[in-house]
């Protein structure tokens, strides 16, 4: 399509593609008031609340707060529909909606003054391209879309990644705040750390008295349909093999990716594939080495200040289509891995750049200190009602 047709037509195929929910929205909008003090938690990752969204939960008062949760993750498409209707007649009532990723149904509801929108995305950090920040590269944007552009509220895990979030939810500079990650409170919580791994070492008692090496990969592809990982990259019968007695491979696939890593049945008791657990963060916890590519689990990792090994074949093309926010070099604090032998030879004794890790932190992490979830409730809930916000994308004639 060409690009004059795609800007004109990307917004109003938005709207005409969610007009039932719209109607809905304006509909109960215009007859039921705002419920103070209401709180929808919404997402589509998982089938559980996890990460940012579960802390929130956890932490926010509820004889204060009426809280409800939504899971549009239907794979019915009739299902999705009613799950979604019912989603939008609910947001169209609560005063606070906490989304933590990409959700197109948002997008095009001119939400009604005195509700807020908050993004609490699902990523530290500012590692990989994301949202308008991928304008000129394979599946970013139209400059006219509405994607994103009607949040009241972003927040991200350091004051220097601010302007990155804004660049990539096309949202003013005021509209992001540091609070940090609620998630990251994890990992200054030695009592809640021993409250996560008592049952999750009763249930997976392997996990005891090995080194535990983590893969966890980001996902390639164009998106959450098109997801996957390439099996070339890693020969799994090699590396059972080069494996030591103390070793123990767990595999942590992205959750776009759906087909399995074949798992030798002869190295069954070396590799096992926890892809379906749903808080990563508990993996990180018992993990000793972090291999990764390109995935936003650096930056929880750095936290833990324990030996990354970035195993990267493909960072060549992977910088060219999919793009950085930042040199490559900057997010680096362990050894880079181009190849496969390059891969199982840092294996060996991998270690950490502590002069790196520590302008890593200072720069992605700052406002990660233990206090990030309070410091979000104070910042969304406790500044008082919510302020209607003009977008500009509904002052055309879309």
């Amino acid at each position: 399509m060409p690009q004059t047709w795609r800007l004109f037509l990307h917004p109003r195929l938005q709207l005409f593609k969610h007009l039932v929910f719209r109607i809905a929205y304006s509909f109960v909008a215009a007859r039921r008031p705002v419920e103070p003090n209401s709180v929808i938690l919404v997402t589509n990752r998982h089938h559980v609340l996890a990460g940012n969204l579960r802390y929130i939960y956890d932490h926010l008062n509820k004889d204060t707060f009426s809280i409800h949760t939504f899971f549009l993750d239907q794979p019915s498409l009739r299902l999705r529909a009613i799950q979604d209707l019912r989603f939008v007649v609910a947001m169209a009532q609560v005063q606070y909606v906490l989304v933590d990723d990409f959700m197109p149904l948002l997008y095009a509801l001119r939400l009604r003054p005195g509700t807020r929108l908050v993004q609490v995305w699902h990523a530290l950090g500012a590692l990989k391209r994301v949202g308008y920040s991928r304008q000129g590269l394979g599946g970013g944007p139209p400059a006219t879309s509405m994607s994103h552009k009607n949040y009241t509220d972003v927040i991200v895990s350091a004051e220097s990644i601010r302007k990155d979030f804004a660049e990539a939810f096309c949202v003013s500079m005021q509209t992001v705040h540091a609070t940090g990650a609620p998630r990251s409170d994890l990992f200054f919580d030695p009592d809640e750390q021993t409250r996560i791994l008592e049952p999750l070492y009763a249930s997976l008692p392997q996990l005891r008295d090995k080194r535990v090496i983590l893969f966890a990969p980001t996902f390639r592809g164009g998106g959450k349909r098109a997801a996957y990982y390439p099996d070339t990259f890693l020969d799994l019968e090699k590396f059972g093999a080069a494996l030591g007695d103390n070793d123990l491979v767990v595999i942590k696939m992205h959750p776009f990716v759906t087909d399995p890593l074949p798992i030798p049945p002869i190295f069954a008791d070396k590799i096992i594939d926890l892809s379906s657990y749903p808080e990563f963060n508990h993996l990180l916890l018992v993990s000793d080495i972090l291999v990764t590519d390109y995935s936003s689990a650096i930056f929880d990792y750095a936290l833990l200040e324990r030996p990354v090994v970035f195993y990267v074949p493909d960072l060549d093309d992977y910088t060219r289509q999919r793009g950085f926010y930042y040199d490559f070099d900057e997010y680096a604090y362990g050894p880079v891995a181009r190849t496969f032998p390059e891969l199982l030879t840092a294996l060996n004794d991998p270690q950490i750049d502590r002069k790196r890790l520590s302008q890593f932190h200072d720069k992605f992490l700052d406002r990660c200190d233990g206090h990030a979830t309070q410091r979000f409730i104070d910042v969304i809930f406790n500044q008082g009602p919510a302020v209607a916000v003009d977008f500009d994308h509904w002052d055309g004639d879309v």
